[in-house]
C-alpha cells in the first residue's frame, strides 16, 4: 500500500514526531536543500570554466592563520567606558542587602499568634514577608482575625504563602487592639511580620506577641525540626519595607530561580525543574558571594548583560572591521529596553543569550577562514569553543537548542565551500601543499571531532549540570532522566494562560510589554514604581524590516559574512512559530542581538551612499538614547509620579499598571 504525503510536515506527523521537532526537522531539510543547490550551481559554473582560478585564494594567505581582529589601545578604552557607562546604572539600585532574615515558623495546624497592640488603632495593613521554605509548604494560609469590641475575634482576610523573600499585604481595614493570625497547616515560614496605623507608614510599635492557646511555648518547632522564636517576627522591624519595592522583593519569575538556587545550596530537591540547572548556580554562586538578598540572587545576571557590551562590541568589529560600526553594535545594545531589564532580573535567559551570541562569535571565525589555509589544528579551535560555549548553553537553558541548527547549517556551508575551492583547485592543474589530504584531514577527522565537540563535550556539561539534583538524597542518577521527561512534558503540554502572554509576532511590534513589577501601596501619593519589559523602538520596529531588508541586500552584495547573523536571528526565532505553549514577549531577547548586527549592517551600506548619511546615523543613534533615558524610570523601578509613567504609556497595549 502506498503512502503519499504533501509535505514535510506531513511525513514527519505519520512517524507520530512531536510538532516542533516536525517543524525544525523540515527547516533543516529544506536549508539543506536550499545549500545542496547552491553548491551544486558552484561545482557546476567550475566545471564549465566559468570561475576564475584566483577567486578560490589557493595561494597561502597568512592573513587565514591570524585572528579576525587585532585590537588596539584605542579599542579597550572605548569598550571600558561603554561598559562603566552601562554598568552604572544597570547595578544602582539593583537591589538591597537588607531583608529579614530571621523566620518564625508554625509547628502544627491552626498554630498562630497574637499581636497586643496595647491600644485600639485603626489598623491600615499588616504584611508578612515570606521566607524560605520547601516546596510543600507552600499554599499555606494565615488567616488573620481582629478583637472586635465584643471580646470575640472577627474574621479579617486570609494571606496564603505563595512566593520566597517578598511581602504579602492585607489591606482590609479594621479597629482592634490586639491581632490574632493563624495558619491552616505547619511548616511555612515567615520572616517578619509588620501593622501599619491609619496616616502611618512605619511600623506600628505593638506591646507583645505571644502564642495562641494551642501552643504554649514562645518557641516552637517546625516539621523540619528546626526551633523558631516568635520574637523572630519582630525583631527586624528596621528592614519592612511599607511600599513593598523591588529592592526588598523578589518579583515575576524570581519566585522560581533564586528560591531553585537556594535549593542547591540546601541540597533539597530543587523547586523550579523546568529548565536545567546550571542558570540556576550563577544565581546560587551571587547569593553566597553577597548573601541571600535581592542584590545577591540579582548581581551576576546584572554582570553577565554588562559583559555583552564588550562582546557585542568585538562581534561587529570581527564582522564589519570597522572601528564605528563596532561601537553602533555595542551602543544599541546598550540602549535597548529589553537588555537592561532582562539582564536586572534573576532568571536565566541572560545567561543562555550570552551564551548563544558567544556560540555565533566563535563559529564566524570558522566560517570566514579556509580549514586547510588555517591549519588543521587551528582550524579546529573555533569548532571547540563553540562546542564548550554549546554545552554551557544546553546546560542553562533548551534554547540553546535552537542556536545548535544555525550552527550546524553554518559549518554545512563552510565544508561545501571549501568542497567548491577543491575543484577550482583540481582543475587549474596547479600544485599546492594546502589541499594535501583534503578529504582525510578537513573532512572525516573534522567530522569526528565534531562529534567529540558538540555532542560528547556537551553531553558530558550537560549530564554534570544534574550534580546537585542527583546528590539529593533519594535522587540518584535516574533523577536526571526523570528530569528530562518531566522538562519536555511541561513544556509540550503546558495549556496555561497568563494576562501578559503573546504570540511570536506580535514581540517585534510590542503589541504586549509584560510589566514585570508594580508598587500600588505608593499609589495614594500619586507616584509609582514599575518594571516594564519591552523593547526601544527605535530599535524593535525595525528589526523585521532590517532582517528582511538584510537579507535581500547581503545577497544581491554578494556579502556572505552576514549569513551567520542572520542564521543566528532566524534560527532562534522561527522555532517560536510552532511552539504551542503560552510565550512572552522575553523571548524575542535571544534574537535582538543578532537583529542588531543586521541593523548596523544596513547603517554600514546606508553611510556608503555618502551626503548627509553619517548626520542621520547619528540622529537615530542620539535618538534611540533619548528614548532610553525617557524611559529609564519605569525599566528600573524609579520612584516618579504616576503621570509620567501614564505619558510614557503610548498605546492601549503597554498596560503600565501602578
Amino acid at each position: 500500500m502506498k503512502t503519499y504525503f504533501k509535505n514535510f510536515s506531513d511525513f514527519f506527523s505519520h512517524l507520530k514526531m512531536p510538532g516542533f521537532a516536525t517543524m525544525m526537522l523540515s527547516v533543516i531539510i529544506l536549508f539543506l536543500i536550499g545549500i545542496g543547490i547552491w553548491g551544486f550551481l558552484r561545482i557546476r559554473n567550475i566545471q564549465k570554466g566559468n570561475l576564475i582560478i584566483t577567486e578560490y585564494g589557493l595561494l597561502n594567505d597568512e592573513r587565514e592563520r591570524k585572528p579576525l581582529i587585532k585590537l588596539i589601545k584605542k579599542d579597550y578604552i572605548i569598550m571600558l567606558v561603554m561598559t562603566l557607562i552601562y554598568a552604572i546604572p544597570a547595578i544602582y539600585n539593583l537591589g538591597g542587602f537588607k531583608i529579614p532574615e530571621t523566620p518564625w515558623a508554625p509547628a502544627d495546624k491552626n498554630d498562630g499568634f497574637v499581636v497586643d497592640l496595647g491600644r485600639d488603632v485603626e489598623v491600615t495593613k499588616v504584611m508578612l514577608y515570606q521566607g524560605y521554605n520547601e516546596e510543600k509548604y507552600d499554599g499555606t494560609k494565615f488567616n488573620i482575625n481582629f478583637l472586635n469590641s465584643n471580646g470575640t475575634y472577627t474574621a479579617s482576610e486570609a494571606l496564603e504563602k505563595s512566593g520566597f523573600f517578598s511581602w504579602k499585604v492585607s489591606t482590609k481595614e479594621f479597629k482592634t487592639s490586639k491581632i490574632q493570625i493563624i495558619a491552616d497547616k505547619p511548616g511555612a515560614a515567615i520572616n517578619e511580620l509588620a501593622v501599619f496605623e491609619k496616616g502611618s507608614n512605619k511600623p506600628f510599635k505593638v506591646r507583645s506577641i505571644t502564642p495562641v492557646e494551642q501552643v504554649t511555648k514562645n518557641t516552637t518547632k517546625s516539621p523540619d525540626g528546626k526551633a523558631y522564636k516568635l520574637s523572630n517576627l519582630l525583631d527586624e522591624q528596621d528592614r519592612v519595607d511599607f511600599y513593598t519595592l523591588s529592592s526588598t522583593s523578589t518579583y515575576f519569575d524570581e519566585v522560581f530561580y533564586p528560591r531553585t538556587a537556594l535549593d542547591f545550596i540546601h541540597k533539597v530537591h530543587p523547586f523550579e525543574r523546568t529548565h536545567p540547572p546550571l542558570g540556576k548556580y550563577f544565581v546560587m554562586i551571587g547569593m553566597l558571594i553577597f548573601g541571600v538578598n535581592p542584590f545577591g540572587w540579582r548581581i551576576i545576571g546584572t554582570l553577565f548583560g554588562v559583559a555583552m557590551i564588550p562582546l557585542m562590541y568585538l562581534f561587529g568589529y570581527k564582522i564589519f572591521k570597522n572601528r564605528f560600526l563596532a561601537f553602533c553594535t555595542a551602543f544599541l545594545m546598550m540602549f535597548d529596553f529589553m537588555h537592561f531589564v532582562q539582564t536586572r532580573i534573576s532568571t536565566i535567559d541572560v545567561y543562555v543569550t550570552f551564551f548563544v551570541i558567544l556560540m555565533y562569535y566563535y563559529i564566524y571565525d570558522y566560517f570566514v577562514k579556509k580549514s586547510y589555509k588555517a591549519g588543521f589544528k587551528k582550524s579546529l579551535m573555533p569548532l571547540f569553543l563553540c562546542g564548550l560555549i554549546f554545552g554551557i548553553g544546553i546546560a542553562t537553558k533548551w534554547i540553546a537548542m535552537y542556536a545548535a541548527v544555525g550552527i550546524f547549517l553554518i559549518v554545512v556551508i563552510a565544508k561545501l565551500d571549501e568542497i567548491v575551492y577543491y575543484m577550482a583547485y583540481k582543475k587549474s592543474g596547479l600544485s599546492s601543499d594546502l589541499f594535501s589530504k583534503f578529504w582525510t584531514k578537513y573532512f572525516i577527522k573534522t567530522a569526528l571531532m565534531c562529534v567529540v565537540f558538540f555532542i560528547i563535550i556537551p553531553g558530558i556539561i550537560y549530564f554534570a549540570s544534574y550534580t546537585s539534583i542527583m546528590q539529593v538524597p533519594g535522587n540518584g542518577v535516574k533523577e536526571f532522566f526523570n528530569n528530562q521527561s518531566y522538562m519536555y512534558s511541561f513544556h509540550n503540554d503546558l495549556n496555561a494562560k497568563h494576562d501578559y502572554s503573546s504570540q511570536w509576532f506580535e514581540w517585534p511590534i510590542m503589541t504586549k510589554p509584560i510589566w514585570f513589577y508594580g508598587s500600588k501601596s505608593l499609589a495614594a501619593e500619586k507616584l509609582t514604581s514599575s518594571i516594564i519589559c519591552m523593547g526601544n523602538p527605535l530599535i524593535w520596529w525595525i528589526s523585521i524590516p532590517s532582517l528582511i531588508t538584510g537579507i535581500i541586500v547581503a545577497v544581491k552584495r554578494k556579502d556572505k559574512y552576514m549569513l551567520v547573523p542572520i542564521f543566528g536571528a532566524l534560527f532562534q526565532y522561527i522555532p517560536w512559530m510552532v511552539v504551542r505553549r503560552m510565550a512572552f514577549i522575553y523571548h524575542y531577547f535571544s534574537v535582538v542581538p543578532f537583529l542588531i548586527i543586521i541593523i548596523v549592517y544596513l547603517i554600514k551600506v546606508f553611510m556608503e551612499l555618502g551626503g548627509n548619511s553619517k548626520k542621520i546615523v547619528y540622529t537615530y543613534l542620539a535618538l534611540t538614547a533619548i528614548l532610553f533615558i525617557m524611559y529609564f524610570p519605569i525599566l528600573s523601578g524609579m520612584i516618579v509620579p504616576r503621570w509620567y509613567a501614564s505619558m510614557l504609556q503610548l498605546f492601549p497595549g503597554w498596560s503600565f499598571r501602578y
